[in-house]
Order: C-alpha cells, then structure tokens, then sequence
C-alpha cells in the first residue's frame, strides 16, 4: 500500500479522535516539558497556533500562559476571506471568537509582520524522520512559512512519534526544524 499523505492524513486523524481529554491534556503536559528544555527562550518573538478541542490537538494554553510569563510577543493567526492567514499579535486580554472551523481566532487588529516572527509552533496530524509535516490539506501553514524569514525556527507539536516517509512530499511541502512529541525533541537541523 502506498503511505502517502492521503494514508496518514485519515490513519492520524484516526488516531487523535480516539484520544481521551484525559489522554490529550497528559500528553500535552508531557510535550510543553519538553519544549521549556529547548534552549529558544532568549528569542522575542513567538507564533503558537490555538488548540481546536474538536480536532483533539496539542493543547497550548499552558505554552500561551508560560511566554507571556517570560514577556515575550507572542502572535497567532487569523483566517481571512480569501483564505490566506492574518498574523496577529496576542496578549492575556485578548478576546477570541470562534471561526468557520470551530477554530478560536483572535478579535484583533494588530498584525505583525511575518520577518519578525523568530519561533513557530506547528499544528500537524503527523510527521516522518526526515521532518516532513502532514496538516489537514488546507496549505495554510505551506503558504505561512513559505513567506517568513530562513531564521526562524519551525516546531512541530505531535502527539505521536514520527512515520518513517510520507510519500507525496513537493516543494511546497516546507519541512520542520523541530518536533517536539510526549517522548522526545526531534532536530532536523542536523
């Protein structure tokens, strides 16, 4: 059978709707242990995705709480009518209003350029050894980072460890520099 980006996308969506919230907000913890231990703290500025309880995804709020305990930017994204994504810097007073696709977005208007952007937190069904990335097939975050600067670092957040090759991989295709799953921090810069 061919493991391409069609096999893991429905084998991983799978895999996370049959996680527990118990299950999700222990792995969760589990991977922001992790992500304190990565040596990135003396960078500015940070994009985190929100978390969609209705795709059962990496809990970030714990993450949100932690870098605005630290003062550092942090900024999230927006979907726009022409569906391209809108970068918008957050806060703890920030309001939220639910999208399209149950998705939290910030009620915000202050939009960040995308060359001041130093780490990203990526959202991904899953990932292979070589730091490929597998999302919902909506391009978003192909199109994001394909427009930053080549500095900035690029995370991925997994419930589970990587698949050895997805098939299918293009160039539009922009691999991770980092994973970071319950069990271990993945480097692909190496």
């Amino acid at each position: 059978m061919n493991k391409d980006k069609n096999f893991y996308r429905k084998k991983y969506q799978e895999f996370r709707m049959a996680l527990l919230q118990e299950e999700i907000y222990n792995l969760s913890d589990k991977i922001f242990s992790l992500i304190k231990k990565i040596p990135l703290w003396d960078k500015r500025t940070f994009h985190v995705f929100m978390s969609s309880n209705e795709k059962k995804e990496v809990e970030t709020v714990k993450l949100l709480s932690y870098l605005y305990s630290l003062n550092k930017i942090v900024v999230t994204s927006k979907i726009l009518n022409n569906q391209n994504l809108a970068h918008l810097r957050i806060d703890p007073t920030t309001k939220f209003i639910e999208n399209s696709y149950n998705i939290l977005e910030p009620d915000s208007l202050k939009e960040i350029e995308l060359t001041e952007l130093d780490i990203i937190f990526i959202p991904l069904l899953c990932f292979d050894k070589q730091g490929n990335r597998l999302g919902y097939g909506g391009g978003y975050y192909d199109k994001f980072l394909s427009k930053t600067k080549n500095s900035v670092l690029k995370i991925g957040l997994s419930f589970f460890e990587p698949v050895e090759l997805i098939e299918g991989i293009n160039k539009f295709d922009i691999p991770l520099d980092m994973c970071v799953t319950p069990e271990k921090v993945y480097d692909f810069r190496t």
